[in-house]
């Protein structure tokens, strides 16, 4: 039955995936905004509001007007590829990404689409260019950051890169500190031992529901005279709190 389920639910995403994209595509050149964001952003959002009811994952935001009237950065946790509709749910967030997924079919266009920055993490001028494209660009709506770097295990939380903090500092740009959790972090989580594909057919064959919980904290206004190592360790040690995990410390 779970494999029948599984089955139907890709059968049915699969032609939601293809039409959000073509409207996103299709409409990304117009001027048109709503409550100040593009018009071709908000069809992300409803794509991620409509996986949720795809795949029986129940969002819940426990502060959306915090979330929704921020201006500058957002630092999350980041456990799975599912984090991404987590943030899209609520507004059109944008985000910085892997320079990987611009060539990922349907998601590569979209992310562009939404004004994603990608980075190369390993090239030096790839992470010169994202700073400082990071720090021209408008700060509504605010842009999700993982200072973990990439995909994490869901019962623990990575050591902070440094880098993000010193972008808010440079800029003076406010981070809003934000908590990801799930019910069922076994089934949703994307390991590093798994392929993207292996993750999402779990996902698809559980019955559910997932409880996936978004918890903002507070705004941070850092200033150019900052210690980028004591906003990230203050960063880390607030969210590992709210997601109730231990940290992972260098």
């Amino acid at each position: 039955m779970r494999t029948l389920l599984g089955a139907l639910r890709l059968a049915f995403a699969g032609p939601v995936i293809v039409l959000v994209t073509v409207f996103i595509l299709i409409t990304s050149p117009l001027p048109v905004r709503i409550r100040d964001v593009r018009l071709s952003a908000w069809f992300a959002t409803l794509a991620a509001r409509l996986a949720m009811l795809i795949f029986n994952v129940r969002f819940r935001c426990l502060n959306p007007q915090l979330l929704a009237q921020h201006h500058g950065f957002i630092f999350a946790n980041h456990i799975t590829y599912f984090d991404i509709l987590m943030m899209l749910h609520t507004l059109p967030v944008r985000f910085l990404s892997a320079a990987e997924t611009r060539r990922m079919l349907f998601f590569g266009p979209v992310a562009e689409a939404i004004e994603t920055v990608f980075v190369n993490r390993s090239d030096k001028a790839s992470r010169a260019a994202a700073r400082q494209a990071l720090l021209a660009a408008p700060r509504y709506p605010p842009i999700v950051l993982y200072p973990e770097g990439g995909v994490g295990p869901a019962n623990s939380l990575q050591t902070f890169r440094y880098g993000a903090f010193e972008t808010a500092m440079e800029g003076r740009i406010p981070y809003l500190l934000a908590a990801i959790r799930y019910s069922r972090g076994d089934i949703i989580v994307w390991g590093d031992d798994e392929g993207f594909m292996a993750s999402f057919w779990r996902l698809a064959c559980f019955p559910g529901p997932i409880v996936a919980e978004l918890v903002p904290l507070r705004v941070v206004r850092p200033e150019p005279g900052d210690d980028a190592k004591r906003l990230a360790g203050e960063a880390h040690r607030e969210i590992a709190a709210a997601m109730g995990v231990t940290p992972q410390m260098d």
